[in-house]
């Protein structure tokens, strides 16, 4: 007796697919149309059984949807409001929304509802800024027929989608250019987690600047820390207490920076008189320190805009498109010439 070919095998009805699933029609066809109010047990109950019997939908996709979502881990990452205005930009240049979502709340809690609120706003478009996309964000955009992007300070590659990053190594590199032409030649390093890609990168950058001008950077020098300030703080109060204290300091972050401050003022140290600081990012509060913060920029707002533009292309090439952002020097009051001794 013939079997019918995959082809003209009869598609199962909803009504089936329930009875299978212990669930009724109604939400199998949330499931298979990618819509909210089903649980996240019952939903991979559903897929789990859509797949086994080769049920096979074109993805979602609405036309008419004109808004893009953007995921943060945090609202209190110091790059969420340029992000936002980058893809504000966006938007509005073609009679977009935007939809902000965290997957963290204030107290550090994780919060999954970011995902029910992609489901309920069918965006053209969505952002994360992580390149670790989960695999249920993964098939959740998949589903949806929707395009991500990722926009990852730290560093790490996302090879599927698209994706925004800075020029890690060129940043440190143009740092340790400006501090050499201030004169300074004594040199500390306080640098982020390895984990991160971006701080060893920037760490290289910066090295191999001193290394062209034959100035060499000990190793006892560089201390690796963790995000925060006061680590930093910690760090630099062992680097400035010493008898041959550096002139000038690498901070890796402005966050980093903002605890090397701390310390230099704990320690009656003048800045930049008694030391140069450049620091990494160029956060909001970095030009109202005082004095403000000479540091490399990242430029998260037209980063922002242009992966979107990119993003929301016609071309099937814009779905793993990789663009790389050089940083800018942006020279203000915490860096001058060597100090005499």
């Amino acid at each position: 007796m013939a079997t019918a070919s995959p082809e003209h095998r009869q598609r199962p009805k909803l009504a089936q697919i329930a009875k299978m699933a212990n669930t009724t029609a109604s939400t199998v066809s949330k499931v298979i149309n990618g819509r909210s109010g089903v649980s996240d047990e019952t939903r991979s109950r559903i897929e789990r059984i859509l797949n086994d019997l080769e049920y096979t939908k074109q993805p979602v996709r609405h036309a008419s949807s004109t808004s893009i979502t953007l995921v943060f881990e945090s609202m209190a990452n110091p790059w969420v409001l340029d992000i936002m205005q980058g893809a504000t930009d966006a938007a509005i240049a073609r009679g977009f929304t935007v939809t902000v979502c965290a997957k963290h709340s204030s107290d550090g809690e994780r919060d999954d509802s970011y995902r029910q609120a992609i489901r309920r706003a069918r965006p053209r478009a969505v952002v994360f800024d992580n390149a670790y996309v989960s695999m249920k964000d993964r098939t959740l955009c998949q589903e949806l027929g929707v395009r991500f992007a990722v926009i990852d300070p730290s560093g790490r590659p996302a090879h599927d989608c698209a994706e925004v990053r800075i020029d890690n190594w060129t940043g440190g590199f143009e740092a340790g250019c400006h501090l050499l032409g201030l004169g300074h030649r004594r040199f500390a390093v306080i640098c982020g987690p390895s984990s991160s890609t971006c701080f060893p990168a920037r760490l290289d950058g910066f090295r191999s600047a001193l290394m062209q001008e034959d100035v060499t950077l000990d190793d006892d020098m560089v201390r690796i820390g963790d995000f925060w300030s006061e680590s930093a703080r910690l760090h630099a109060l062992e680097l400035l207490s010493s008898e041959d204290r550096p002139t000038a300091i690498f901070a890796c972050s402005d966050t980093h920076a903002l605890g090397i401050y701390d310390a230099a003022h704990q320690l009656g140290l003048r800045i930049p008189e008694d030391l140069s600081i450049i620091g990494f990012d160029d956060i909001e509060s970095a030009r109202h320190l005082n004095p403000p913060l000479t540091t490399m920029r990242q430029p998260m707002a037209e980063m922002t805009s242009s992966v979107l533009s990119t993003l929301l292309s016609s071309k099937d090439a814009a779905a793993t498109s990789k663009l790389l952002f050089p940083p800018s020097l942006i020279v203000r009051g915490s860096t001058d010439a060597c100090p005499m001794r």
